[in-house]
């Protein structure tokens, strides 16, 4: 069976996409693209912050169908990786990753984040309380779930969509991107695949 070399990570706030993306694309040689630099583009452009912007696109699906559709350009590529909470579903034929994590690992990774990445603070991601970050975050992912239920009948945080589900809590970077690559290439030779789950440890 022919698949589409093409993966797409999904996962809660936290888990790792964008570092698991970029490693999974250098060890295959890749184009590595992400939604969310796109969304930052955005803020920096109208001077939001991530809470606003989610506020706004409750009302407003012009800021989220302006994202979404750079991800549908990418459906007729080959050999790319993408990091994006709708990848699995704006490109289904693709290998589609999900990481997994505990609430309170991700509150902390998101904190840790926003000291070291000058892109992440500056549109108000993590310059909280460890309290306050927590719900943030609730708050984000249950504001994703309502609107993309309303825009296209779909739960970005329903496992049953993807074909590798991680748990990223106990676990370094390299360990991730390296199980996404090697299952990756049992499911392109696949000709039936049932999902697989894991839960790597340190």
């Amino acid at each position: 069976m022919e698949r589409k070399h093409i993966i797409t990570i999904s996962g809660k706030p936290g888990s790792g996409k964008s570092t698991t993306a970029d490693k999974v694309a250098e060890l295959l040689g890749y184009t590595r693209h992400s939604s969310g630099d796109i969304v930052r583009q955005v803020l920096a452009k109208h001077k939001m912050t991530l809470a606003e912007y989610n506020d706004r696109a409750e009302h407003d699906h012009s800021l989220d169908s302006a994202v979404d559709g750079k991800l549908r350009e990418l459906r007729n590529k080959q050999d790319v990786v993408v990091d994006s909470r709708l990848g699995f579903y704006w490109i289904p034929e693709s290998f589609k990753v999900y990481l997994d994590l505990d609430m309170a690992v991700a509150t902390a990774r998101i904190i840790k984040d926003a000291v070291n990445n000058t892109s992440r603070s500056n549109t108000g991601e993590g310059n909280s309380s460890l309290a306050d970050v927590t719900t943030q975050v609730r708050k984000r992912m249950e504001n994703e779930q309502g609107r993309f239920r309303a825009m296209y009948h779909v739960d970005p945080y329903n496992l049953s969509h993807f074909d590798l589900v991680i748990d990223t809590s106990n676990q370094t970077p390299q360990t991730v991107a390296l199980k996404v690559f090697e299952v990756y290439r049992l499911w392109l030779t696949a000709e039936i695949w049932k999902q697989e789950r894991s839960a790597i440890q340190k």
